[in-house]
Order: structure tokens, then sequence, then C-alpha cells
């Protein structure tokens, strides 16, 4: 008796604005960093998601912010913007960082925050900056609540200068780092073949396919994603 499986084990998956439900790496270059955005995985969505998958805690909480600004002179806002983007990261310390994503995500710091901004589409004479300032999860999912409030208090707390505002994102993005790592975290595969294989005695045999797959992801709570493969 032959019993073919199509191997599902979570694997890995993480930088910058990624599909709010799930995604998987690109077929020509590691990904450094994946970022889902959105909400939590629905029920619908967990149907479609293979049986045998891994929950993994990401690396980074992150709350998508807006800076604008509507001085009257462009070298105005960008003064007011840069300065204002400049305060927090100073008074940051070490729990919170910032990061700009345009087509590649990019650490902030003091020497390098002057990140291109843009404008209002009805409004010229306005420029605006979107960013995320992040934290690290540290290895404790529970806490995600916790951190989504620390956040907010960061960003709300923060000094405007001159005609600067910011707003925060409604929602929180998770970040996940290096998602290779994970790709030979086999064990979930193995032990649900060795459970199918068990009762049918030792004349079975199974095989595995897909183990070349991409690897894929759903987020599946505030802090943690589903990883897995997929196969056609």
């Amino acid at each position: 008796m032959t019993i073919r499986r199509i191997a599902t084990g979570v694997f890995a998956a993480a930088a910058f604005a990624l599909p709010a439900a799930g995604g998987a790496q690109d077929d020509t270059q590691p990904l450094e960093t994946v970022t889902v955005t959105g909400s939590r995985i629905s029920y619908r969505d967990l149907l479609d998601t293979p049986a045998v998958a891994i929950r993994r805690s990401g690396d980074y909480l992150l709350l998508p912010i807006t800076r604008v600004n509507d001085t009257r002179s462009e070298d105005g806002r960008k003064r007011e913007i840069y300065a204002t983007i400049e305060k927090r990261i100073a008074s940051s310390g070490k729990r919170f960082e910032f990061v700009h994503d345009d087509g590649y995500p990019v650490l902030l710091d003091a020497r390098n925050h002057q990140v291109p901004l843009g404008k209002e589409e009805k409004r010229p004479d306005v420029s605006k900056v979107e960013l995320s300032v992040r934290t690290a999860i540290g290895g404790e999912p529970s806490k995600a609540e916790e951190l989504t409030r620390a956040l907010r208090s960061f960003v709300d707390k923060a000094e405007r200068v001159g005609r600067t505002e910011i707003d925060a994102g409604s929602e929180t993005a998770l970040s996940l780092t290096r998602p290779e790592r994970f790709r030979y975290d086999l064990k979930a595969i193995a032990e649900d073949t060795a459970k199918v294989r068990a009762p049918l005695g030792s004349g079975c045999r199974v095989s595995v396919d897909g183990l070349g797959s991409r690897i894929e992801w759903r987020r599946v709570s505030a802090a943690e994603r589903l990883l897995y493969l997929r196969t056609t």
C-alpha cells in the first residue's frame, strides 16, 4: 500500500509590506524580512491552510505612522518634518526603532533620517512621509497587547515641530527576519507522516511531495504567524 502525502510543514516567513493575509517567497531572491499587515486569520482562511503547520512568533511589532505638514514653504515643511523625526529618534532609547520602506526597508537613525517626502494628491502644498515605529517581541507573543499600547503611547507623546502632525495607523504589522531559517524545521512533517503510517502497518509506504516549494505564511494572532508549505 502506498500513501502519497503532500508536504505541509510550516517553515518560515518575514521586511516590510506584503499581503495582509498571506504570502510566499519570491522565486529568485531570498527574503531578509517580510512584514504582514491586516487582521488575524479568519476561519475561512484557515480552511485553505494545510493541516500540518507551525506557529512562530514574529520578531517585531510595527505601528505605521504618517507625518503630515502644511507649512507654506516646501523647505519649511522638510525642516519641520525632519526635526520631528530626529527628536523622536533621540528619545526612543533602545526600545523603539523607526523604519522607512520605499521598496526596501531602511532603519533610520540620527544620521540617516531625511527620507524622501511625498505630497497630498489634492494639496500640493502639503508634505508627508509614511514610516513605521517598531519594537522587538522578544519571543513573548503573549505581550503583544502590552507592546501595542507601548507603541501607541510612544507615538502619542511625540513632540511635534512646527505644523507637523502625526497620525498612527489603526492596526499593527508583524515582521519576521530571515524566514529561511525555518526551512529545515521538518519535524512537524515527519511526525505527521509517522502518525499516518503507523496504524496502516509495515506494508504501507508514505511518499512526501512538495519539499521544494516556497514557504507561505499567515498571521494568526497579534504576534504570531502560521508557516507552511503548499504544493500544486
